[in-house]
């Protein structure tokens, strides 16, 4: 076997390898929105945001949530979104999770979270980062989070106690 083939056999073994043991949390949030909001002159609006509802995870995990935080819209209408959220599971065990989205839509938009504190098994994720996507309907936002975490935070969430 050439030197050349024994590395690429090891380079697909290391790829397997990688792939085969990478997990995802996958959450999907529904929450009830009010934007209380200053229009200015100059066209650019600030408002405050508040959203109360619930959450599911495909570890089976379940709970409610509430979000506050800033909306800034220019004349542009460029949204700049920075949001704390706090979760609250099945056992009552909770999440703080910063949300933040820069786009040209407030209707709909990709973003980043990321987990600040947590407690239980929410604590074994401080400092993960997820991407998400958010569409809104009627003032209720459908969202879809999905994190890559490591083996470790797998076998907790798989506890799921």
């Amino acid at each position: 076997m050439t030197m050349i083939k024994l590395l690429k056999i090891l380079a697909l073994i290391i790829i397997f390898t990688k792939t085969a043991n990478s997990y995802e949390l996958i959450s999907n949030s529904h929450l009830k929105v009010t934007l209380k909001t200053y229009a200015l002159p100059n066209g650019n609006k600030f408002s405050i945001y508040e959203g109360e509802g619930t959450w599911t995870d495909n570890y089976g995990n379940y709970g409610t949530s509430t979000c506050r935080g800033v909306v800034k819209t220019d004349d542009l209408n460029k949204i700049d979104l920075e949001i704390m959220c706090e979760g609250s599971d099945k056992n009552d065990y909770k999440n703080w999770s910063m949300t933040k989205r820069v786009s040209d839509n407030f209707e709909q938009g990709v973003g980043v979270s990321e987990y600040i504190e947590g407690t239980g098994v929410w604590k074994r994720l401080k400092g993960l980062k997820c991407n998400y996507a958010t569409s809104y309907k009627n003032n209720v936002s459908f969202t879809l989070e999905k994190c890559k975490i490591s083996e470790e935070q797998h076998k907790f969430l798989s506890r799921n106690e």
